[in-house]
């Protein structure tokens, strides 16, 4: 039952982004920080984000078009469902939180689309998830999950070390894999058109 109300608020959040007329709150980092406290997150989550949001903070020094406030806001809470779940509904029950915060909605499509490079609507089905489609689509999405993934520890790992870890994990041709490479094509194509703009 949780899960349909979980589906109607996305719903609604994605009506209320395709019509631009979004006005909730995009918090800052501090903010951030101190709604992931509020909700007793664990340190070591909080610093995972915390690596998140530097790898992402790097990317978007060269990246234009992107909103930086609601990237790094999307950064720093993209695990809050692990104060609660540490299995891949975390980022279902990090929705479930965020939406008691009156936040920006396009923070939860962040939050609710960075488990690994995505899942597609029949996979998370398999996996017990809410039957929706969990793959990353706007820019702010996919430089989230994307730096997730290139997170390990409290350091950025090169893509080549993600990647090898995936193909050892899932296979090279799985989806995952192909997604991988998806979102670092777009990250470089965005990074380059910057670069241009600058």
């Amino acid at each position: 039952m949780v899960f349909r109300k979980e589906e109607k608020t996305i719903r609604n959040a994605r009506e209320l982004k395709n019509r631009n007329m979004v006005s909730s709150k995009i918090p800052s980092k501090e903010e951030c920080l101190t709604i992931l406290k509020k909700y007793n997150t664990p340190l070591q989550v909080i610093q995972h984000c915390l690596t998140v949001t530097q790898i992402v903070e790097d990317f978007i020094f060269e990246i234009n078009d992107i909103n930086k406030e609601l990237v790094v806001a999307g950064a720093m809470l993209h695990d809050i469902g692990r104060s609660v779940d540490h299995t891949i509904f975390h980022a279902v029950k990090g929705v479930e939180i965020l939406k008691e915060e009156n936040l920006d909605p396009r923070i939860l499509f962040i939050v609710r689309n960075h488990i690994g490079t995505g899942i597609e609507k029949e996979e998370a089905i398999k996996l017990g998830l809410p039957p929706e489609d969990y793959i990353p689509h706007t820019n702010e999405e996919i430089l989230v999950s994307y730096s997730d993934n290139l997170a390990f520890g409290k350091k950025k790992r090169s893509f080549d070390e993600a990647l090898k870890e995936f193909i050892v994990k899932f296979g090279g041709k799985s989806n995952i894999v192909k997604r991988f490479y998806e979102h670092k094509k777009i990250i470089e194509k965005l990074r380059r058109i910057g670069k241009k703009n600058s």
